[in-house]
């Protein structure tokens, strides 16, 4: 299968590296031209890799055609271009509903949306899929875990979560300068910090049935130093400020957030 990518940012870098390296890597893949820089590198980096003339070349040239364009920008872009009745079309754009990427991709029958990861680069992390469709599941196994879903809220949902990458990542960057600023090594307190996180994601990975509960009492033990920390952060509305966020980015992608006594 030939696959194409509109729209060269940092998820189509992402999505293009982890298949290019998986164990069945597709025989030909086409990327824009909009971002040069990204699609010459990973012209240069996979021979399988080609820059198209243009957006539409990507479109004629390819059987699966992934769209990865700002959401602002999608209409104007996608009207723009024609597609074939048997393509296959992955949306990757925010605040596009199936609905609405189905008509703007007719006469092509086979759409879906789908929210992978940057991690997808290593093969690694879920990825969300909307509707249902084996042939899509089939090329993300390939990169990551999908996550089949059977209603669009959800896909919204779960695409919230997402908005918690950077603020992840600065929890990490926050406690490593901490440590630093305390007189530990700056590459001792990054190790140590991402090697702690990852650890624990291991173990939550396993938790059964999703329920983190079980690790949560189990870390804070009463009178201990995760209890103290804990009681500290929830006292001055640290994780209220989390689920604030989540709200006001599920508002953004078009759903109503719960409600929360």
């Amino acid at each position: 299968m030939r696959f194409g990518f509109v729209g060269t940012g940092r998820i189509t870098t992402a999505l293009v590296e982890g298949l290019c390296t998986a164990q069945d890597p597709p025989a030909a893949v086409l990327v824009s031209p909009r971002n040069a820089e990204k699609a010459t590198r990973l012209a240069a980096k996979f021979s399988q890799v080609e820059v198209a003339a243009s957006n539409q070349a990507v479109v004629d040239g390819c059987d699966c055609v992934f769209l990865a364009v700002l959401a602002e920008v999608a209409s104007d872009v996608l009207s723009e271009l024609h597609f074939r009745p048997d393509q296959t079309v992955v949306s990757l754009i925010a605040m596009k509903p199936i609905d609405e990427m189905r008509k703007l991709v007719k006469p092509a029958h086979k759409v879906a949306r789908a929210v992978p990861l940057p991690t997808v680069a290593r093969h690694l992390g879920p990825i969300l899929i909307y509707p249902d469709d084996p042939q899509i599941s089939g090329i993300f196994s390939k990169i990551g875990k999908p996550i089949a879903l059977s209603n669009e809220r959800h896909l919204s949902i779960l695409w919230t979560i997402t908005a918690l990458l950077a603020p992840f990542y600065t929890l990490m960057e926050e406690t490593s300068r901490w440590a630093t600023k305390v007189g530990v090594d700056r590459q001792i307190a990054g190790a140590y910090t991402a090697s702690m996180f990852h650890a624990l994601s291991a173990l939550a990975a396993d938790a059964p049935d999703g329920d983190f509960s079980d690790l949560l009492a189990e870390a804070a033990t009463p009178g201990g130093l995760n209890e103290q920390a804990l009681a500290q952060i929830r006292k001055q509305g640290g994780y209220k400020a989390v689920l604030d966020a989540l709200d006001s980015v599920l508002i953004r992608l078009g759903e109503s957030p719960p409600e929360r006594q």
